[in-house]
């Protein structure tokens, strides 16, 4: 079975004291979120994008420990991640960056954060 790594938009809020998103995720109860599912050489392809969100959003999204992109910083990943836009040019690249440009484009819309589950 292939190892995945997932990008999650919850579909409501969760309150960190009583009821932490990661509880969920790490049950694999994922009812509670739109997901993402990327293989591992497709969320290779994002590491630079990572990278910069960490630099200039104040994250620090890595594979030691889940990683949350606060609600009000996703207008400003969006335009991070858009730099690198035209730097993703094979399929496997294009693929990846879609998928995470779905999931800040939705967390977006229902003004939610966006979780880094690797």
């Amino acid at each position: 079975m292939d190892q995945h790594e997932i990008l999650l938009v919850p579909k409501r809020e969760f309150d960190e004291n009583t009821d932490c998103w990661q509880t969920y995720a790490n049950s694999g109860k994922f009812d509670d979120f739109i997901q993402w599912w990327l293989t591992v050489p497709e969320n290779d392809t994002l590491w630079d994008i990572y990278r910069a969100f960490n630099e200039s959003l104040d994250m620090l999204i890595d594979h030691y420990e889940d990683e949350e992109l606060p609600a009000d910083k996703v207008d400003a990943a969006i335009n991070i991640a858009e730099d690198f836009r035209e730097k993703k040019t094979d399929e496997l690249e294009v693929e990846a960056f879609d998928k995470l440009m779905q999931a800040l484009k939705k967390a977006k819309e229902l003004g939610r954060p966006v979780y880094f589950w690797f």
